[in-house]
């Protein structure tokens, strides 16, 4: 897989923009703009742990942020900002980067259906 692969449909391979990308947790989908199919993260457990871990990190930078900003500049609001900012920013890169290393799944319209009637 190339450094800049980024998420794509995997029906026509048309691309998935970083806002709707992110906007996908294990149980939403999306639809794709060109042949409509229905994108859903495919590894549900790997999401699941790299939201884990992605909250931890986050938590913490916010708690180690407040901690020293009182310690070292007498200032919990600006420990409490910076730890946000790099809560923020942590979260911003771990998203990006599993941007550009997923795979999705996907379904177009036809395939529903015809599963639907199976089913019934």
């Amino acid at each position: 897989m190339s450094r800049n692969h980024v998420a794509g449909c995997p029906n026509c391979g048309e691309r998935i923009s970083f806002k709707r990308f992110v906007q996908l947790y294990n149980f939403s989908a999306t639809n794709c703009g060109h042949c409509n199919a229905r994108i859903e993260i495919s590894n549900r457990t790997g999401n699941t742990i790299i939201a884990a871990v992605s909250g931890i990190l986050s938590g913490v930078s916010v708690v180690y942020g407040a901690y020293l900003g009182q310690r070292l500049f007498d200032s919990l609001i600006l420990g409490l900002l910076a730890g946000i900012a790099i809560g923020a920013l942590l979260i911003t890169v771990i998203c990006k980067i599993i941007y550009r290393r997923s795979r999705l799944l996907g379904r177009t319209p036809s395939q529903r259906i015809s599963e639907a009637a199976r089913a019934a």
